[in-house]
């Protein structure tokens, strides 16, 4: 499986949910194949992918970015961390949500959902998924910038 055909559904996932919920236009700033090992900006979504092509994605931002995310979403300011967390595990659905959509519409046979996510958040988590070849993207947004990484077991 090429993670570099199905990265730009992510993408264009995530761009266009920002915009639609907070007006605000992003960019990708830049597409790479990722390390086996995945260090943390500080807040991470995790969200496994199940079936046909197991695997993974995870959404990656810093606790400010986050923050400013979220209070964009929400037309709400001083939100705390419970609501944070909430906010981006939604947001990270979302965009999961869409990009494995486009993906099944490409191959109908593929038995592809997707787990609940989990956050994870702290200084520079370390993530590390042996069997899983992957791929990142980062986004340039207003709030400031995502990290999207996208990987099935080889």
């Amino acid at each position: 499986m090429n993670e570099r055909n199905y990265i730009g559904f992510f993408i264009t996932s995530i761009l266009n949910i920002i915009h639609v919920m907070s007006e605000m236009k992003g960019r990708e700033s830049s597409v790479m194949v990722e390390p086996p090992v995945f260090v943390s900006r500080g807040l991470v979504v995790f969200i496994g992918i199940t079936g046909s092509r197991p695997g993974r994605i995870i959404l990656d931002t810093g606790m400010e970015t986050a923050r400013r995310l979220s209070e964009a979403f929400s037309c709400e300011t001083g939100l705390d961390e419970a609501a944070i967390v909430n906010s981006m595990a939604e947001f990270a659905n979302i965009v999961a949500g869409h990009g494995i959509s486009q993906i099944k519409n490409l191959h109908k046979h593929w038995d592809l959902m997707l787990t609940p996510p989990s956050v994870f958040f702290g200084n520079k988590i370390n993530i590390a998924s042996p069997r899983i070849r992957s791929i990142a993207a980062e986004i340039d947004t207003p709030a400031g910038f995502i990290n999207i990484s996208l990987g099935f077991e080889e």
